[in-house]
């Protein structure tokens, strides 16, 4: 049968399939020139538009399989595909674009999530932020969400607490920005909030422990057990690490005889490099010691310097020590406190803004002079002592003037009131 011939129900179904495997015979329809017939050695027979654009390029539209279209339906098929390239209407694209429209937010959040390089506990904090604030709509295709929806749901969530309002609409920001660019939605309706400035305003953390407070704290966490949580607990303060980022130091990236420690992917996906600060080296070197007294005495050593006690794992959130912490304290303590009060620490003591955002690895793309200063190991490592130096001082003022007020209150136990 040749090439090229005019298409009837009878001759397409006679067609044979190629029998080399793979192989794919293409017929052309004389009563529709650009209408064209691929069968495949499986023997499936499909209908597609085949035309040049206006540089030459080939494209073709696929119509669909023989058994589900006759020739009539596909030949008419085919007229108004022709119709649309003509016009400039890629039917290919806009299938695309349907489908794309009918995504849900479930689903684009699946996808966003997969995307994107996040920490297990941003995907956890986005999953059960968004379920918290719409729940009911992750079944909704994301092009149906409106801004009246999300005028009438803010106003909803808002009483059950701003900053959680503020929270939950954040991640699904980010999730339908994302949805933009896959073609989902063409708009996104959250963008209503900074329009008409409905956002809570929301007062940035600046706890910190006060000077006076660290000899408390200090003691404090030195009651904490396992006393690996000490060395943890005082990392967050005297090096200002996150909490995350501590709890999964391997062995492996402790470097005790160079004073070295290293973050791996940290929260902005960089490995992080900082010096122990020299009060901190015994405790840790001590720390080291008792692992290895454990794999002497037939324990297995895990790799964590923080291991989990009934996993093969880090130790996850120390939700019991930071209770136990907040019994013994005279003020409410949260880990990030402890970064906080580290970073004003460094400027306390005179570290220049570059080199704190060095030692607490915040981005500085930003800032084009800060991109060409590579500080030096040395450099670091006597900024990071200088706060440690500080902390020490300050306990010792705080102990001081502790003595002196037991002092004076031994004194006055030993007045007699004489009266007349």
């Amino acid at each position: 049968m040749a090439n090229k011939f005019n298409f009837t129900q009878s001759r397409v179904r006679a067609i044979q399939p190629p029998e080399k495997k793979g192989a794919r015979d293409v017929y052309h329809d004389q009563g529709q020139p650009k209408l064209i017939l691929r069968v495949s050695a499986t023997g499936n027979k499909s209908f597609a538009v085949v035309k040049k654009d206006s540089k030459g390029a080939t494209k073709r539209v696929t119509i669909g399989n023989f058994t589900d279209i006759t020739v009539d339906d596909a030949r008419n098929r085919a007229k108004d595909i022709l119709s649309d390239l003509n016009k400039g209407i890629d039917p290919v694209e806009e299938k695309r674009l349907s489908r794309a429209k009918t995504q849900t937010l479930q689903e684009l959040l699946d996808s966003y999530l997969e995307d994107h390089a996040l920490e297990s506990v941003t995907v956890t904090d986005y999953k059960r932020k968004i379920k918290w604030g719409f729940e009911e709509w992750l079944k909704k295709p994301a092009s149906q969400i409106t801004e009246s929806m999300v005028l009438a749901r803010h106003k909803k969530l808002t009483k059950r607490g701003k900053t959680a309002t503020n929270g939950a609409f954040r991640p699904l920001r980010a999730v339908l920005n994302y949805a933009i660019t896959k073609k989902a939605i063409n708009h996104n309706p959250v963008a209503v909030l900074s329009a008409g400035r409905l956002w809570h305003k929301e007062r940035r953390r600046t706890d910190i422990i006060r000077p006076k407070q660290l000899g408390e704290w200090l003691s404090a966490v030195d009651q904490l057990e396992p006393a690996m949580h000490r060395v943890a607990f005082k990392m967050f303060l005297f090096m200002g690490f996150r909490i995350t980022e501590t709890y999964k130091i391997q062995w492996s990236d402790v470097d005790l005889d160079n004073g070295l420690i290293v973050q791996r992917d940290t929260k902005n996906h960089t490995d992080h490099e900082l010096p122990i600060p020299k009060i901190l080296l015994p405790e840790i070197e001590r720390l080291k010691r008792d692992a290895v007294e454990r794999l002497e005495e037939g324990e297995e050593l895990l790799p964590f310097m923080f291991p989990a006690i009934k996993r093969d794992s880090f130790h996850g959130r120390p939700k019991l020590q930071i209770a136990s912490l907040n019994k013994k304290l005279g003020f409410h303590f949260s880990p990030h406190m402890a970064r906080h009060t580290f970073t004003t620490i460094c400027e306390a003591v005179g570290i220049p803004k570059t080199m704190i955002d060095r030692l607490t690895n915040h981005t500085m793309t930003s800032d084009v002079t800060a991109g060409y200063i590579h500080t030096e190991v040395e450099t670091l490592r006597e900024a990071i002592n200088k706060v440690a130096d500080y902390i020490e001082e300050q306990v010792k003022v705080s102990k001081k003037e502790e003595n002196k007020r037991s002092e004076s209150d031994g004194d006055e136990s030993n007045v007699v009131q004489l009266r007349g």
